[in-house]
């Protein structure tokens, strides 16, 4: 509907400059009902399309700031000013009485006449805002992008709340104002008014059961809420509320590094600076007025719940939906800010999008910009930028892992740790591959592993590290699961280190299993343990006996275990590899004859070390009765050997110190 402006006041302490006399309607009313389809749509507004009464408050203030701006734009468009002499200050002065249960809006904008009264509140969806920029349009003149109105029914909102409610309002120039009256029943009534002053004045007296929106406390945090950012002064009970800026509105080079460290204070209530700022604009597919922070810091690294998105969405400066889901896809909840957007289709009660479609693709234009933005940072400076992934680096990841649009752009900002660098020092897959050595044909290499050391210390590394191809140290659980995901980058795939295929130069003069005794070997060990289901000669171990090869992911395991409770799924019968010149598998091949089941013993040992190797055994405690049975087996000959010296001397002259005996034990 068409904007409220002020008059004057029927509620305590109205502003007496203002307010010169109080307002009141002279001469007969006349008594209009509203048009049928407007009565069925008064009772759909006041019952239906709103979900929180409190709404109410700003739409009439948004009403009374289009209607502040009609006035502004008639003064700098119209010969003279078009406003009369000794025009109050444009501003929204609000009162409430809580004995009398009334509330009272005052705006010194533009005002109504009388068919403005009867085409703006006797009309539903007939808005006077939208009407006014398309009379701007057809003029030639620019239309002003700070009009808020969109619809015509922001107006009825009020009778959520109101038993009754009186409009009175005198158009600017004009002699006479006049008085709207309705108590949302499908009439209203209308008059002439005296001692209204230019702009329009809304007395609202509430239902009983209403009466909370009396409370000044409760007017003050509703406007706090939605209308903090309105370009005029609202004034409650004296005191102005709105005294922060919308900077967002503001080019960039217009604000100051000092009043983005305010704002971010404000909107992410926190006490720090922002670690990062990006504040543009756009103008298709949708106008677009933005900015976003990147704090400091977040909560959810110990273990907090997880936190709500932090950009709340605006329209011409009005709050639409603070903490809105659908500007950003979920793993940019780190980010605090605001999106202001003149274009969006709300629907009717301005509380949720119209067009989804159109909703999807803004959330496409904001993340693509933030994963830019993100980018621009790291090549500005990549210190400051390791300091920001070491903090945010978690959520990063989540997006590359759910976020199927971005997770290529979203890629360029991952960092890991690789064997071309110390402990600690990061790198991007962008540096990876422009070390990459032709032995890689094109693949990513890396390696999950509980740490560094581990990894540099696993078998899958030795022919890596013969043909210096770089890998990848992934150390984070997620790590795995997101290059799973990601599987390729810029042409390049992504592949575990585990499934290299890389071969290792022969060593001259080695020993080696000749092919009759590895072929007898391979047979015998997948009887001596039934868990092996191929065994094969290696060409990628040097320092190693054997491998598990071509085995499922380590970390999708335990992914899956801690679905089913903590109990992984029954691991199934393996592949290994063997390293024919290592002295352990010689001396097996030599002892399943000799010694058999000694050499039983090993070779379950060596499956048992491989599993562990690929991470592959879920509890490193069912090895110790096959590891003790080998030590006994060891030392037997030795213990033998050693009874009869043993028995030569009395057990009373052995003297063992009970600590030390305690210790040795």
């Amino acid at each position: 509907a068409d904007t409220p402006e002020p008059a004057v006041d029927a509620a305590e302490n109205a502003n007496p400059e203002a307010v010169p006399a109080a307002a009141e309607a002279v001469g007969e009313a006349a008594r209009m009902e509203f048009q049928a389809e407007t009565r069925k749509l008064l009772d759909i507004v006041t019952n239906s399309l709103y979900t929180d009464k409190e709404v109410f408050l700003r739409e009439l203030i948004s009403n009374a700031s289009d209607a502040l701006e009609k006035r502004r734009h008639r003064e700098l468009t119209v010969e003279g000013g078009g406003t009369e002499s000794g025009a109050a200050e444009m501003a929204v002065t609000i009162t409430a009485d809580s004995e009398a249960g009334t509330i009272t809006i005052s705006d010194t904008g533009i005002g109504m006449a009388r068919e403005d009264l009867v085409a703006n509140l006797g009309t539903i969806a007939r808005s006077g805002s939208r009407n006014f920029l398309q009379q701007v349009a057809d003029e030639g003149v620019a239309a002003s992008t700070n009009v808020i109105g969109q619809f015509g029914v922001g107006f009825y909102s009020v009778f959520m709340v109101a038993d009754h409610v009186t409009v009175f309002s005198r158009e600017m120039g004009a002699e006479r104002g006049h008085c709207w009256r309705s108590n949302g029943d499908g009439a209203y009534e209308l008059s002439e008014a005296a001692h209204v002053q230019p702009g329009t004045t809304i007395v609202i007296k509430l239902k009983e059961s209403e009466q909370r929106f009396a409370q000044k406390y409760t007017i003050e945090q509703n406007i706090r809420k939605y209308s903090n950012f309105v370009g005029f002064p609202i004034i409650l009970h004296g005191e102005r509320l709105n005294t922060i800026d919308a900077i967002w509105m503001k080019s960039k080079g217009e604000v100051s590094d000092e009043q983005h460290k305010e704002f971010f204070r404000y909107v992410a209530q926190e006490f720090t600076d922002p670690r990062y700022t990006l504040h543009f604009s756009a103008d298709a597919p949708v106008s677009i007025r933005a900015i976003f922070y990147v704090p400091n810091s977040h909560m959810e690294k110990w273990g907090m719940a997880r936190q709500d998105p932090g950009v709340n969405l605006y329209s011409r400066k009005v709050l639409i939906e603070p903490k809105c889901e659908k500007l950003l896809p979920d793993w940019m909840r780190f980010l605090k800010g605001v999106v202001d957007s003149e274009d969006l289709p709300l629907n009717i009660s301005r509380e949720s999008m119209q067009d989804s479609a159109l909703m999807r693709k803004l959330n496409s234009v904001l993340s693509k910009r933030v994963v830019k933005f993100l980018a621009e940072q790291a090549k500005r400076d990549e210190k400051e930028y390791l300091d920001f992934f070491r903090e945010f680096g978690q959520y990063i990841k989540e997006g590359v892992c759910a976020d199927f649009e971005l997770k290529q752009e979203a890629a360029k900002l991952l960092r890991f740790e690789s064997t071309s660098g110390e402990r600690g020092e990061l790198v991007s897959l962008d540096d990876y591959i422009a070390r990459m050595v032709p032995e890689q044909e094109d693949k990513i290499y890396y390696l999950a592993a509980p740490s560094r050391e581990s990894a540099m210390a696993s078998a899958y590394m030795e022919a890596c590290a013969a043909n210096k191809v770089e890998v990848l140290l992934l150390t984070s659980t997620i790590d795995e699961f997101v290059m799973t995901n990601l599987n390729n980058y810029a042409g390049k795939t992504l592949e575990t280190a585990e499934n290299a295929q890389l071969v290792l130069a022969p060593t001259e003069g080695a020993e080696k299993l000749s092919s009759a005794d590895a072929e007898a070997l391979f047979a015998w060990l997948k009887e001596a343990v039934p868990q092996i289901k191929e065994v094969s000669l290696s060409t990628r171990l040097a320092d190693s006996p054997a491998m598990i090869v071509g085995h499922e992911s380590a970390s999708m395991r335990r992914m899956m275990a801690m679905m089913e409770a903590g109990r992984a799924p029954q691991l199934p019968p393996q592949k290994l590899e063997v390293n024919g010149a290592h002295p352990i598998i010689r001396g097996l091949s030599a002892a399943r004859d000799a010694q058999p089941q000694i050499a039983k013993r090993i070779a379950v040992q060596v499956y048992t070390n491989a599993l562990i190797a690929a991470g592959l055994m879920d509890d490193p405690r069912m090895m110790l009765s096959n590891l003790n049975d080998i030590l006994a087996s060891t030392l037997e000959p030795h213990a033998r050997a050693a009874v009869p010296a043993a028995a030569a001397t009395p057990a009373e002259h052995v003297e063992v110190p009970a600590q030390q005996s305690a210790k040795d034990a």
